[in-house]
């Protein structure tokens, strides 16, 4: 009877896992590693700025983070057309151990390694929506191109896409050039 209860347990919990944990979609096309998180949860707070939250099972480690867009998008008129880009600004946040789980797993898959990876409390990053507006999250999707450390050290400066959609409940983590993925790791442990 025990080993059957033994058995069950063991079952129960590998479905839980994946339910709180559901795979991340790993695409390795043309060089670039681009991975697909389902969207664990999403709120907006009362100073209007929107935080969506992914955990997943990434080649066997439980990973997540948290993306916090702050409440202000400033539209920069796009040079003949009636079209505008939106800037504005948010961060890259640690949820707990599945952040630096997170940080060791791209580092694997983008051929690096690391000593130790301890994701700060809050990473900054400039973010511009590509023919969207992040402040309008809600309505619509939005694809986004975030830049750490704009303003600082060269050695930090990096790019990556973030796409979000909330009513699909996926957000895209996608590089935008190899040359940024070592201090695109660098940022995020900063």
């Amino acid at each position: 009877m025990k080993y059957v209860l033994g058995i069950l347990i063991m079952i129960w919990s590998v479905f839980s896992s994946a339910k709180d944990y559901p795979e991340v979609v790993v695409g390795e096309e043309e060089g670039f590693v681009d991975l697909t998180f389902t969207i664990s949860n999403s709120k907006k707070f009362e100073s209007g700025a929107h935080e969506v939250v992914v955990k997943g099972n990434l080649k066997g480690d439980q990973v997540g983070f948290a993306i916090e867009l702050l409440p202000s998008w400033n539209p920069k008129a796009i040079e003949g057309t009636d079209d505008a880009f939106y800037w504005g600004e948010a961060f890259f946040k640690n949820t707990g151990p599945e952040s630096d789980s997170f940080i060791r797993a791209l580092a694997l898959l983008y051929g690096a390694t690391l000593a130790d990876a301890s994701v700060p409390d809050k990473v900054y990053a400039q973010v511009v929506g590509l023919g969207c507006n992040p402040g309008q999250l809600e309505v619509s999707a939005c694809k986004m191109k975030f830049f750490f450390s704009p303003d600082g050290d060269e050695g930090l400066y990096s790019e990556v896409f973030i796409n979000i959609d909330l009513a699909a409940k996926k957000l895209e983590f996608n590089e935008k050039d190899n040359d940024y993925r070592a201090p695109l790791l660098r940022s995020l442990l900063q």
